[in-house]
């Protein structure tokens, strides 16, 4: 694809010239990147209000393009083709919840992190059952040229994302909401905000059913109610559960935490590191409150449902119709939520859907399903933290939210006044005439109030 001109039929095309930032952008060294990687929390439009730097930007604070917001998106938490699943089939592969795989790893392939954004049109998610490959494509982007991935990539996008409102989300824009040092620059005009969610059900029910299994025999405690059994003691009166491996209610939460917050890390740092080929600034940040942020406080946020504990504490459940955790109000109780998790897991193994193997038969028709007893020491533990705590997970929301990250049009006039030189990359530098040649000034600057 010519630089000047976008092929009839592309997805580009109604873009117009696909920019001559696109092809930087996507040879842009992978090294580079990682090394150019910092904050650049300054954009376009932006007030620093300080006695020690001050500065108000002379530019129009301007949007990223769809162009631009579709690379980072689907390089945060793109789908790239079918996992391998290189495993034994008879020991291993029943760990694994889904065949897709994405541009992150996560723990047994389960892949329960969604993306939300915030922009200037909107409030977003991205569906990625939308994004399933064609059968048999281990992955999407193997075999094109460079130009034609990035098609893919905006056709993908486009195919995927869903909007959840129109005009900017309604975030917290002041304690305890946001904090202080975040309140003059987090979703302002002309950027783009990323919030990926959690569903911690996801892997925490995946998981019980390694650590249950017979193989495993981890008998569960509740150190709240003296280390007493987490509702499993006929599993051990049988000699079915372990007495020797305990494990505390705590611990295995921590595990499932430690094991599924890094998700939400891999996908803000694949997005630091889009924004230096791109030539944007941004920044990964911990400045908003879940609760507030998901909308549990006093705005609407990302509009996610509540509930609240036995101690009369919220937590969010889902965003109703779109991202939904195995727990009630979605389901009658736990043991319901427990046979929806394995009707999702293994129905990925129907004749139907794609999976990588030349001889997907034979692979499949060996991997090992549950014993129906695991399946009912499963449940019995779910319901046993529902009815005793009022929720599931006991410890951590269902729905967990930590990370943030933004995306915007750096100001070079700020970076040149305060800092010295190499604070801002030639990406940054020549971002607008590389991009938007047709917004910039005759001096390669952005476009000015």
């Amino acid at each position: 694809m010519r630089t000047d001109q976008a092929p009839s039929g592309d997805p580009l095309g109604v873009l117009g010239s696909a920019p001559p930032g696109f092809m930087d952008a996507l040879s842009y060294p992978y090294f580079q990147s990682v090394f150019d990687r910092k904050s650049r929390r300054v954009a376009l439009g932006m007030t620093v209000g300080s006695d020690v730097i001050p500065y108000e930007s002379p530019y129009e604070p301007v949007p990223l393009s769809e162009l631009e917001e579709a690379l980072l998106v689907m390089a945060g938490t793109g789908l790239n083709g079918l996992a391998l699943a290189d495993l034994d089939p008879v020991r291993g592969m029943s760990t694994l919840v889904q065949w897709t795989n994405r541009t992150w790893p996560s723990a047994c392939s389960n892949h329960g992190t969604e993306l939300f954004w915030s922009n200037d049109t909107g409030l977003w998610m991205l569906d990625m059952f939308k994004m399933v490959p064609e059968p048999g494509e281990i992955s999407t982007l193997s075999g094109k040229p460079m130009e034609q991935q990035a098609d893919f990539v905006v056709d993908l996008y486009r195919r995927a994302k869903v909007q959840l409102k129109e005009g900017r989300a309604e975030l917290p824009t002041t304690l305890p909401g946001l904090f202080d040092f975040n309140q003059w620059n987090a979703n302002k005009p002309g950027t783009s905000l990323f919030v990926p969610v959690t569903n911690m059900t996801l892997e925490y029910i995946n998981v019980l059913f390694i650590y249950m299994a017979r193989g495993y025999r981890f008998s569960i405690v509740d150190e709240q109610r003296g280390w007493e059994s987490a509702g499993l003691q006929k599993w051990v009166d049988e000699g079915r559960l372990d007495p020797a491996r305990r494990m505390g209610m705590v611990e295995l939460e921590q595990r499932v935490l430690s094991m599924l917050v890094v998700e939400q890390a891999f996908i803000c740092q694949n997005m630091n590191l889009a924004l230096q080929a791109l030539g944007l600034g941004g920044w990964t940040f911990t400045g908003y409150l879940p609760k507030f942020v998901m909308g549990g406080g006093d705005v609407p946020g990302l509009g996610f449902r509540f509930l609240e504990d036995k101690q009369g504490n919220g937590f969010a459940v889902g965003r109703d119709g779109h991202f939904e955790a195995f727990t009630p109000p979605y389901h009658k109780d736990m043991r319901e939520a427990v046979d929806a998790f394995m009707a999702m897991k293994w129905s990925a193994m129907e004749e139907d859907v794609s999976k990588p193997y030349k001889d997907n038969d034979a692979f499949v028709k060996a991997i090992p399903r549950p014993h129906e007893e695991t399946v009912e020491i499963v449940k019995d533990y779910c319901q046993y933290v529902w009815d005793t705590y009022g929720r599931f997970p006991a410890y951590i929301d269902p729905m967990y939210q930590r990370l943030t990250c933004q995306a915007q049009h750096v100001d070079p006039d700020f970076y040149e006044e305060y800092f010295p030189e190499g604070s801002i990359s030639g990406q940054h530098k020549h971002h607008f005439e590389r991009w938007h040649p047709d917004t910039c000034g005759s001096d390669g600057k952005p476009p000015r109030r």
